[in-house]
Order: structure tokens, then C-alpha cells, then sequence
């Protein structure tokens, strides 16, 4: 059965204080009443990685998990689907991939730049009583919300259930697994509302060292973005602002707490090659901080986020 209300209304949950992320972000499972005193809207979600949950049944439940529907709705900062199931919920793993035909392995195309791929494991869509289907799997939803265009399905076999959601643009998400009654909801973010500019930005400044593990970036619809990953929970003070000398260069500072040297994984220079951004040149200095020089095609606007889970530096450049 499919549901597809203009706004759905969830109970949910309160966010943990401390760390500013859902404990349901790592497949909690969460009561439906546990949290019925609350009408907050959970913050938008900032994971990109894989995200993996358990059964809540046995594999040799008499009462299987059971796909028996999906609905939709728009929140405040991002976009949920909702699985629903009976006999408890199944395991599932949803990360950003190719949907394929649980039949023949061929790949599902999908609306939209990006797709979140979900697979449940030790699932059913029908009856094991009766035979009868549970739910439609031929059946192609278009919300057209927000980020979330489209909901596929990949299909059934063995117990392996798939299903894509067709995104706008890649972003962050997360999984809730709630129980009375029993479903998962995965929830994608919205874009970030942060507007384009070429003003210094000055933010973080808690960690002792400057670790960078890794660097990456891509396309996305009017801008390019570049990702600095960083090890630890906490931002070294950061500073992103075009240099005067090359005003299409912009140069973002790294600087820790104490005067340890700063380490950068990989190489020092990373070729990138994309409409805005071009490369990336690291420096290291002997007093705690380093440098990364971003060069670009133009001088257009800039925003900064800094997200966790992992902790990272987020510098988009507009097309």
C-alpha cells in the first residue's frame, strides 16, 4: 500500500546534547512513543557514508519482517521516506550506488543526479502464508520534493529486498529505525540555504593538531565542492578567503592549539579539473598550521559548512 500525504506528520526524537547527532543515526532502534512530548524537527542529517543496521526478529522468525508500505513527506530541513513493515524490521545497509534488478543485475535508472540505495536482507513483499503480495513493486513514485524526486524499487529475491530514491543533488542522510509499528525511515537532507559569497570566513578552532586524512570533491547542480576530511572530532580554527596576489586562488588556513607540526595524508598537490575547481596545493609549516591553495576558474562566491560524522571542512564554489 502506498501513501503519499502532502506532509506527513512523524514523531521524533530528541537529539542527543553533547554530540548533535540522533543516536538513531546509527540504527537505534527508537520506540514510536518514546519521544511523543517532543514536536521538534530533527536537524538535517550531514552523514554521506554507508550506514548499516540489524534485524530486529531472528532469521527464523515465524513472523518474518514483511514490506507492506511506503509513504513520503517534506520537513522543515530535509525529506523522508518511510518504510513500513510488519513482524519487526529487517536488516538493511543504504549508501550512494547504482540500483540494480534484484533479477537480472541490470542497473535502475532513476530522477535525479544522485541515488541512495537501500537493501533490506531476511525481508519479504508477500504473505509467506498466503503467497499474496504485501506491496506493488512495479509501482514508481515521483514526490518531487525538496531533494527527493523519485522511489524505485530493484526488486525482491532470497529474502533481499532493494529500493532507490532518486536525489537532486548528493547530500547527507541518515536511518531511523522505529518500532510501533515497526519501520525504517531514511531521511535526506535538504540543500544547504547558506547563500554564495566572498567574504573571509573565520570558524572552528578546538583542535590541538591539524590532521588532514584525505581530500575530495565534485560537481553538484551551480557549484563545484571540495571536501577536506579531517581525523578527530574537532576543528583546528580554519580561515577561507581569495588571496589578493591571485584573486582566483583561494586559500584556506589550518591552524591547531598546540604548535605540533600539522600532518597531510596523500599527495601534497591534488589535480582536480572541474568546471570551478582546478586544483589543490597543501603547504606545511613548522608551527602547528598549514595551508591548502584551492585554485579556481573564476572568482565567484563561496560558502563554508563544517560537518561531523566524519569531521570535515566543506568549501563549495559557485559555477
Amino acid at each position: 500500500m502506498w501513501i503519499s500525504p502532502r506532509r506527513i506528520v512523524f514523531v521524533t526524537i530528541v537529539l542527543a546534547a553533547a554530540s548533535g547527532v540522533s543516536a538513531a543515526a546509527s540504527g537505534a532502534t527508537l520506540p514510536g512513543s518514546a519521544a511523543a512530548a517532543t514536536q521538534a524537527e530533527l536537524a538535517a542529517p550531514t552523514n554521506t557514508s554507508p550506514i548499516v543496521g540489524q534485524a530486529t526478529v531472528r532469521p527464523d522468525s515465524p513472523a518474518p519482517p514483511t514490506l507492506v508500505g511506503v509513504r513520503y513527506g517534506r520537513h522543515d530541513r530535509y525529506d523522508r521516506t518511510v518504510f513500513d513493515f510488519t513482524g519487526g524490521t529487517p536488516g538493511y545497509r543504504v549508501e550512494y550506488g547504482t540500483l540494480v534488478d534484484e533479477g537480472t543485475g541490470r542497473p535502475v535508472s532513476l530522477a535525479g543526479s544522485a541515488t541512495l540505495r537501500i537493501v533490506f536482507t531476511g525481508v519479504f513483499a508477500y504473505d509467506i502464508r498466503t503467497g499474496k503480495p504485501t506491496i506493488d513493486l512495479r509501482r514508481v513514485v515521483n514526490p518531487e520534493l525538496p531533494t527527493l524526486r523519485q522511489i524505485k524499487f530493484g526488486g525482491a529475491f532470497e529474502g533481499h529486498l532493494s529500493a532507490g530514491l532518486g536525489l537532486r543533488d548528493r547530500v547527507g542522510f541518515r536511518v531511523l529505525k522505529l518500532t510501533n509499528p515497526p519501520r525504517i525511515a531514511v531521511d535526506v537532507a535538504h540543500q544547504p540555504a547558506l547563500p554564495f559569497g566572498t567574504a573571509r570566513f573565520v570558524g572552528g578552532g578546538s583542535a590541538d593538531q591539524v590532521s588532514i586524512i584525505g581530500v575530495r570533491s565534485g560537481r553538484h547542480p551551480g557549484y563545484d565542492r571540495l571536501v577536506f576530511d579531517l581525523r578527530g572530532t574537532d576543528w583546528p580554527l580554519l580561515s577561507v578567503a581569495y588571496t589578493r596576489l591571485s584573486p582566483t586562488m583561494i586559500h584556506v588556513g589550518f591552524t591547531g592549539l598546540t604548535t605540533r607540526r600539522a600532518v597531510v595524508s596523500g599527495p601534497r598537490t591534488v589535480h582536480i579539473g572541474l568546471q570551478q575547481l582546478k586544483s589543490v596545493s597543501f603547504t606545511v609549516y613548522e608551527n602547528g598550521t598549514a595551508s591548502a591553495f584551492v585554485a579556481t576558474a573564476s572568482r565567484d562566491g563561496f560558502r563554508v559548512m563544517l560537518l561531523k560524522n566524519p569531521t570535515r571542512l566543506v568549501v563549495d564554489v559557485a559555477h
